[in-house]
């Protein structure tokens, strides 16, 4: 689905702005999706959202409220954007475009004396109600479509509508709210009324006819449903000694039908009209359009919670990375972390040994994304500290994190990891590789050399419980910087598709200054620029330490 909104009045007139997410916060927030530097316009005002490819424009309790063609958008309730709708905030208008909308023609009807398919849901057959109904009638559809509009809990007050009917149908005996899961097309009643209250528990209604309805999206009336062709051999309405029903569709605005009211007779001489199926549509379409509503809250509400959920996980998951930089004399260091998603599962840091002039560096990638790996995550970020303060050798202490971490089991995935421990006081650095991206060493005078790849790194943690792991050594002289990463930096994509790869990082590094931050910012500006246009599809972590010339 392509929607569009074009700034019709406002900073940058003119502007199309592509709705290619499900969301857009609007506000003044620099952090909003569109941003409107006006001290009017509240932090996060109002925000657009995609639900079921039809878009809906919620106001965030904003201080100057949010307009739809003058109309002021409730808090509490997401009003539908058409095409050509005009969002107002503030003095800023822009103007919705869905260039996929299409409108749902109305359906016909056929009449064979005895029974009547009179008209489909977006045929809105309540038009001439007003002309012909009368007072009591107009009073109840009144009343009807206030508690619809005033409320977004549905499940109570379905009830009601059908205990109103009931006093403007006289010759109703039952009448049926009933609903179809998508998923196992299993008919769900929602409101079961009858005439005798004592008949509520043992009413039934005929699947036949109610299928039919939805199926067709027409509004349904027979005379004598047990005569009438459409529904021969069906046992229900027999069984159910239904005579005159009608049956109205509950739908959506694009035309999905879900549901339908139904009300029926037991009594041959007890008829419904056209007129009142009209009404009865009249009143569908009114539940319609307020079961809909309610619906859209409801998913906004479930994405509002996920997204303070995801929120609350982020806050967390930062708490198990470093909340600081290492202060060792004569080194300096940078650290760099983005997840693509909410949460990821990419791990650094930094674990001093008690009593020695060392530190251990620490870079671990967990196979996936998303929750499951953000779990493993916390529990790498748990294990890396027990296992090296337990041992002051590297390779016994990632062999040990590997039996740790092989024992809790790790759900079917693995973890490349790579650890660094830096003896300051001598300057040489003891690397061991599970499975990761090599660490490189950029000298002082631009040579770069991977540590501890090929045979020589080891099998990914939670691979092999009793793997033994080898340690490479390195001497780090004045100027020069060792560099680890996840492949969230090699597997950045350009908008062709093609991966940024070893070589370009070889050679940029190269060409950097022996900065440690200046290498780490390079290298991520040189990946930002070169992913430009393209989504991030896995979490990015870099880490640099060098010496100081």
């Amino acid at each position: 689905m392509s929607a569009t909104l074009t700034i019709l009045r406002g900073e940058n007139q003119g502007k199309r702005i592509t709705l290619s997410n499900d969301k857009l916060v609007i506000g003044r927030s620099p952090d909003c999706g569109l941003v409107i530097p006006i001290n009017a316009v509240s932090r996060e005002h109002a925000q657009l959202v995609r639900i079921n490819n039809q878009w809906y424009v919620k106001d965030l309790k904003s201080r100057n409220k949010t307009f739809v063609n003058d109309a002021e958008v409730n808090p509490d309730i997401p009003v539908r954007l058409r095409s050509g709708d005009k969002v107002i905030i503030c003095d800023n208008v822009f103007e919705f475009t869905d260039d996929s909308e299409e409108e749902n023609r109305a359906g016909g009807g056929d009449d064979d004396g005895t029974s009547t398919v009179t008209s489909t849901l977006e045929a809105r057959s309540g038009q001439g109600l007003l002309e012909t109904a009368s007072a009591e009638r107009l009073r109840v559809l009144l009343d009807i479509t206030n508690a619809l509009s005033a409320t977004l809990e549905l499940e109570p007050l379905l009830p009601k509508i059908v205990e109103q009917l009931f006093t403007i149908f006289k010759q109703a005996d039952r009448g049926f709210v009933v609903v179809r899961d998508e998923a196992t097309k299993r008919l769900i009643p929602k409101a079961i009324k009858t005439r005798r209250g004592k008949d509520e528990t043992t009413a039934r209604f005929s699947t036949k006819i109610i299928n039919q309805c939805i199926d067709n999206g027409q509004a349904i009336l027979s005379e004598d449903a047990s005569s009438d062709s459409r529904f021969a051999m069906s046992q229900s309405i027999s069984d159910f000694r239904i005579r005159s029903v009608m049956c109205a569709p509950l739908g959506v605005t694009q035309g999905k039908v879900f549901g339908v009211i139904q009300l029926d007779t037991q009594d041959r001489s007890k008829r419904f009209t056209q007129e009142d199926l009209k009404l009865l549509v009249a009143v569908t379409n009114q539940a319609s359009l307020a079961m809909e509503n309610a619906r859209v809250h409801e998913e906004l509400m479930r994405r509002e919670r996920r997204d303070r959920e995801m929120a609350f996980a982020k806050s967390v998951q930062k708490g198990f990375l470093p909340a600081s930089l290492p202060n060792v004399p004569g080194y300096e260091f940078f650290a760099f972390y983005r997840a693509a998603q909410d949460i990821g599962g990419d791990y650094y840091g930094f674990t001093p040994l008690p009593g020695q002039d060392k530190i251990a560096v620490s870079v671990g990638d967990v196979a996936g994304k998303g929750v499951p790996a953000a779990l493993l995550m916390a529990r790498l970020s748990a294990e890396v500290r027990t296992s090296v303060l337990s041992s002051p050798h590297a390779a016994e202490t990632v062999k040990m994190l590997n039996q740790a971490l092989g024992q809790a089991g790790l759900m079917d995935r693995f973890i490349t990891y790579a650890q660094v421990t830096l003896d300051y006081s001598t300057h040489r650095v003891s690397v061991v590789n599970a499975g990761h991206l090599p660490p490189i060493i950029r000298r002082a005078d631009g040579r770069t050399e991977e540590l501890a790849d090929n045979e020589l790194a080891g099998l990914p943690l939670g691979v092999m419980d009793d793997y033994e792991y080898q340690a490479v050594e390195a001497e780090l002289n004045p100027g020069d910087t060792l560099i680890l990463c996840s492949d969230g930096i090699y597997d950045a994509m350009n908008v062709q598709g093609e991966p940024f790869g070893r070589e370009r990082v070889l050679d940029l590094l190269k060409k950097t200054g022996t900065s440690a931050v200046q290498q780490g910012k390079a290298l991520l500006e040189a990946v930002e620029a070169y992913s430009a246009g393209r989504p991030q599809h896995d979490d990015i972590t870099l880490v640099c330490f060098g010496r100081e010339s």
